[in-house]
């Protein structure tokens, strides 16, 4: 293998490598970035068997070959070479020498057939759709996924197709089982996404994507067994889905819900941040006491002390007193966008349901907490 290619281009492609390749692992290769010198491109590619990132780029390709190198050494080295072309030659001994100007390194390779094959797809099945409205979706609900490793059909996106409704659209669902974010947007083409009942896509590989969505308007998806590939311009991720079921989600959330509380969702996040300031792991609920024109929350840590403060809101329903975990609406306010937030209770002891009109097709579920 022997190419030219800009330093630019190779360091925007190692850069997105570098999140996906282990940096410890029971197999090295997976430390190491693949690179294939072919069809006048350079391909890289890293995995760690569940996410697989690839990127294409122009490269003036002298003999065609492919090798493995440490994909962090690697990305280190071209970050700081100060030409904005580099040399890479595979030597003997799978040795590569990467060169620019008058700075050269010899690096120790891996063979590529050591290298985990990544799943092959065909561009035909790929659909469009927009990447901001996919990087919303993604965002709006991954901050739910648990990060409980025993609760492995809780780790991922649940994607479910809404055919049955008018309009036809795409759903993504988010649960720890303490709190449920769930949005739904039209989208025609989901008719035509290789799955027929939903798919859970780990965490990690939502988090590489909807950092990946900010770089294009349109991303081409598409499902092909046990894999979910997106697509944009010159980037690839390949995820392997998480083999299980994802709960029934729809039995957590309330029906009939006759409180409602409306309230500024700037001033309510501030003030959540203020009365979370004495909260700790052992300690960490606050106690809401709603009435008509206003809701007075109260944080009491045995440990340190307590805090309160009273803010206005508009509320239908008989007063009450109620408890959640703080950092489930806070975690939730911060993707909405609404000026004022609804929350929907059945009484004290049922879940919350917190909407606003200007996220449309969202909403997320709180469940109470007993102090």
């Amino acid at each position: 293998m022997e190419l030219t290619i800009q330093r630019d281009d190779l360091l925007r492609g190692l850069q997105k490598s570098q999140s996906v390749a282990e940096r410890r692992s029971s197999m090295p290769v997976l430390s190491n970035v693949l690179l294939e010198a072919k069809d006048k491109q350079l391909h890289l590619t890293a995995t760690n068997l569940e996410v697989s990132f690839t990127g294409s780029y122009q490269a003036d390709i002298v003999k065609e070959g492919a090798i493995t190198i440490q994909a962090r050494k690697f990305y280190e080295i071209v970050k700081e070479l100060p030409f904005p072309e580099i040399r890479i030659i595979e030597k003997e001994n799978q040795w590569v020498n990467i060169s620019s100007g008058t700075t050269e390194y010899n690096l120790v390779g891996l063979s590529a057939d050591d290298f985990p094959q990544i799943a092959q797809y065909d561009d035909d099945a790929l659909q469009e759709m927009e990447a901001p409205l996919l990087k919303e979706m993604i965002d709006k609900t991954i901050f739910a996924v648990s990060t409980e490793e025993t609760r492995y059909n809780l780790s991922g996106i649940y994607f479910e197709k809404l055919e049955t409704e008018d309009p036809v659209g795409l759903k993504l669902v988010a649960t720890d089982g303490h709190r449920l974010s769930l949005i739904q947007k039209p989208l025609p083409q989901v008719t035509k996404f290789g799955f027929e009942k939903g798919v859970i896509i780990p965490r990690k590989g939502m988090q590489e994507l909807s950092r990946l969505l900010e770089e294009g308007e349109k991303v081409e998806v598409a499902f092909l067994e046990n894999t979910a590939i997106f697509r944009i311009e010159e980037s690839t991720l390949i995820m392997r889905l998480i083999d299980g079921d994802f709960p029934d989600y729809n039995t957590v959330i309330p029906k009939d819900c006759k409180r409602v509380l409306e309230i500024d969702r700037a001033k309510f996040m501030e003030m959540l941040k203020r009365m979370s300031i004495i909260s700790t792991d052992r300690y960490r609920g606050i106690r809401c006491k709603i009435r008509s024109e206003s809701m007075e929350i109260i944080s009491n840590n045995p440990e340190i002390g307590d805090a309160r403060e009273e803010i206005p809101v508009t509320y239908q329903g008989e007063e009450m007193t109620i408890a959640f975990n703080p950092r489930y609406f806070m975690e939730t306010l911060a993707v909405m966008k609404s000026k004022v937030i609804s929350a929907r209770m059945i009484d004290e002891s049922s879940a919350c349901i917190i909407s606003g009109d200007e996220d449309e097709g969202f909403f997320s579920v709180v469940m109470p907490m007993r102090l």
